[in-house]
């Protein structure tokens, strides 16, 4: 990513939704393959339909995003894959002073868990300040009843948004059942792999198709591994940008990535920061350090000192 990237006034952010959370999940490792040149792409016309607004929260609401400039910073719950209960999941949450999680449907509150259940689940961790933001990455396909089981879910979880990888097929049923439950869906891009959604194009291409509440949860370790610079997305797809995966990664001597602490690799992170306050981004703000699953929140602490610090330099130079 650019390293000219100038620092531009600050803007006051308001945070939004609320939103209450579940558990934790699995997640299998992530190939690793070398970087593939991206092609370049036109410019993407002007989105028809207005992003959905979700209501502001009061900035006290979650004391703890102050040091990300007002970011709702959370975590993809994968990282704690080992810790197998929602109190497990609370505690190290607590751990690292966040109040919000991506939570994973595949551990311990699968997507066909009883609503009731969910539901309880939710109300638990809300009542310890905290929120779910998000839920995924989940599958889509042309299955309608499959489909609404996993938005009935997410509305049950309060999510702002589910990251999803629909298939080809599944658009525009996502599209439809997206804007009838009000509740968006932000696609995840993988690594170049990924015959779906692995390169900028093809997300590009999904996003032609839909509407924006079929929007972007944008991985910036899955990009740089597929040659995208994640500003290039940020840019075109500002106000359909419902999460990011903030997750560092740099090749090795053999051409394999691995995973770092975030703002130790390819990410800079005052660009990214600023470029988001930029575009007024209002979704939700994901760590995702795959690394040490048995204890992963030294390496954790590490990443969000690495992101404060950012932060506090994008304040200072407002």
């Amino acid at each position: 990513m650019s390293e000219q990237e100038k620092i531009v006034n600050r803007r006051s952010f308001l945070t939004l939704g609320s939103s209450v959370l579940g558990s934790v999940a699995l997640l299998s490792a992530c190939a690793q393959k070398a970087p593939v040149q991206e092609a370049a792409v036109p410019a993407m016309p002007a989105p028809e339909v207005p992003l959905t607004a979700h209501p502001p929260l009061p900035a006290t609401q979650f004391p703890a995003d102050e040091a990300y400039l007002g970011f709702r910073m959370g975590v993809q719950s994968y990282c704690f894959r080992n810790f197998k209960t929602l109190d497990d999941l609370a505690a190290k949450l607590k751990e690292l002073n966040l109040a919000h999680v991506e939570i994973w449907p595949d551990g311990h509150l699968p997507v066909d868990t009883p609503l009731d259940q969910v539901k309880a689940a939710a109300e638990k961790i809300k009542a310890l300040g905290m929120s779910v933001d998000a839920c995924g990455v989940v599958g889509f396909d042309t299955n309608e009843a499959k489909a609404r089981q996993i938005f009935e879910y997410g509305k049950a979880l309060g999510v702002l948004a589910i990251s999803g990888s629909p298939q080809p097929g599944s658009l525009q049923l996502v599209d439809k059942l997206a804007n009838e439950y009000g509740l968006p869906v932000a696609i995840h891009n993988h690594g170049p792999e990924d015959p779906i959604f692995g390169s900028y194009e093809q997300v590009r291409t999904a996003m032609l198709q839909t509407s924006n509440m079929v929007g972007f949860c944008m991985d910036c370790g899955h990009f740089y591994r597929a040659g995208v610079d994640p500003m290039l997305a940020l840019d075109e797809f500002s106000n359909r940008v419902y999460g990011i995966h903030l997750k560092d990664l740099v090749p090795d001597a053999d051409g394999k990535w691995k995973d770092v602490i975030v703002g130790t690799g390819k990410i800079n992170l005052v660009a990214l920061l600023d470029k988001l306050d930029e575009i007024g981004f209002k979704g939700y703000l994901s760590l995702e350090y795959e690394s040490d699953p048995d204890n992963p929140v030294p390496a954790m602490l590490q990443c969000l000192d690495n992101i404060k610090a950012a932060a506090a330099k994008i304040k200072a130079q407002a």
